[in-house]
């Protein structure tokens, strides 16, 4: 068996390896408010669901699950039949129909209706297979999406060597403070982030995890009352806990999609029991660095397989064995590099991709969705912040259907009716929260548009 050790104790699977069976043992793979799956289980029905996906003409397989449990047979059994998954990254039907060119078939447990071959989970695992399985294709990728600088979702491509290598970083690093965890997560595995903690490291070091989302801290407590826990999270869900209720004792808290501050990592400590590992890193870059927040400024640490490059003071480079790229990627956030280029400060975004609640937004796609609506002539869009925190805000010029239809209504009612026309196609959190309807844009002497007096509009 192809394994190797994480921390000094552990022994970690690869892929390939998840469903073979281990003489005497049928260890939890992962468990529910109404069942438990084992080895056993998930083997059975990774093989049932080979047996529908290998009829399909189609190469791209689209995986859209509310269950991790769904996804994690539905990603195995596409990638044994050496079809290509796609991972959207939501479930909102408008916004799949828009993306439909990109897959060809559709796996999914919710209730969605798309104009191509689609199988649903649970359903389709109901049957024994009378086949073997497969051999296990070594040089497979899948595809995500993460949202671009134009506006427009951008695919990007990840080989499962490249996850496997991520995988086996974070086994070393925590592998050991790891042991006998269950994993709990508040967020989707079908994001680069949740892939990697939720999904890939559990099983990678033969841990069960929960195939639903943790989604209150009453939640945590009666899960923490009953097993050692890994939090998978993020800022948006940690700093919102309740210091009312009782804390719990957590092995280990990860968070991604924004830095904690000093103060919400001792908060979190004195809820959870340890300090949460904050977690730096991109789609396209996959982990770079981590840290546990302890004073105002705390440092980024690069993951032993990564180093930073600075070409100027405003190009940094990132190369790694999980960057395919000769020449590095560029990141998309002003650093400042220290301690020889092993630790950096964060200092801000470069382009307009914000940060809100665990998701990477682009401000431009926002634009384009609002001059999209009929009763919309223009747009502008930025990140604004309000006690502390972010808040997407909008300046809007109406059409003169716009006009008509909402010249006597009350602000409150004409915002509330534009996040409505805007939700088939947004995730909830990157619906404007404030809103502003002027004759046109502020632009600058130079023609562009005068962000700081936009900002000024929402003071």
């Amino acid at each position: 068996m192809d394994s190797q050790k994480a921390g000094s104790a552990r022994l970690t699977l690869a892929m390939e390896n998840w469903l073979m069976p281990v003489e005497g043992e049928d260890r939890l793979i992962s468990w529910s408010r109404q069942r438990e799956w084992r080895q056993s289980d998930f083997r059975r029905d990774v093989l049932a669901l080979i047996g529908h996906v290998r009829g399909l003409p189609a190469s791209r397989c689209a995986l859209c699950f509310n269950n991790s449990y769904h996804f994690a047979v539905g990603l195995l059994a596409v990638l044994y039949c050496e079809k290509t998954p796609v991972l959207p990254g939501h479930q909102r039907q408008s916004v799949l129909e828009e993306q439909i060119a990109e897959f060809d078939a559709l796996l999914t447990d919710c209730a969605l209706t798309l104009p191509c071959p689609t199988i649903t989970l649970p359903e389709c695992l109901d049957s024994e297979a009378d086949f073997p399985l497969p051999d296990f294709p070594r040089d497979a990728s899948l595809i995500l999406f993460t949202s671009g600088s134009s506006g427009k979702p951008q695919k990007i491509i990840k080989t499962l060597s490249c996850l496997h290598t991520e995988s086996q970083w974070l086994a070393n690093t925590w592998g050991e403070a790891l042991h006998q965890a269950r994993f709990v997560a508040t967020v989707s595995s079908q994001h680069m982030y949740g892939l990697t903690f939720r999904f890939m490291l559990p099983l990678t070091l033969g841990l069960p995890f929960y195939a639903e989302s943790i989604e209150v801290h009453e939640q945590l407590v009666n899960m923490a009352q009953q097993y050692p826990l890994a939090l998978v999270s993020s800022p948006a869900f940690l700093t919102r806990l309740d210091a009312k209720i009782t804390p719990v004792n957590c092995l280990k808290v990860f968070s991604a999609g924004g830095p904690l501050s000093a103060q919400s990592a001792e908060k979190i400590r004195q809820l959870c029991g340890v300090s949460p590992n904050d977690i730096y890193g991109t789609t396209e870059t996959g982990i770079l660095a981590h840290r546990q927040p302890q004073e105002p400024e705390t440092p980024w640490r690069l993951f032993e397989g990564v180093s930073l490059r600075a070409k100027n003071e405003q190009s940094i480079r990132v190369f790694s064995d999980l960057v395919s790229q000769s020449e590095g990627l560029e990141l998309g956030d002003n650093i400042a590099l220290i301690n020889h280029g092993r630790e950096f400060y964060l200092l801000g975004r470069k382009d307009r991709i914000v940060k809100i609640a665990e998701q990477r937004l682009s401000l431009t796609e926002i634009e384009d969705r609002l001059i999209q609506l009929p009763v919309i002539e223009d747009a502008c869009v930025l990140a604004i912040e309000k006690k502390g925190r972010p808040y997407i805000a909008a300046v809007v010029v109406l059409s003169p259907l716009g006009r008509t239809q909402w010249h006597a209504l009350p602000q409150a009612e004409m915002n509330m009716r534009l996040r409505q026309l805007l939700r088939p196609w947004l995730a909830p959190v990157a619906l404007p929260r404030f809103w502003r309807v002027l004759p046109a844009v502020p632009l600058n002497s130079q023609g562009k548009r005068a962000y700081a007096d936009l900002q000024e509009l929402f003071l």
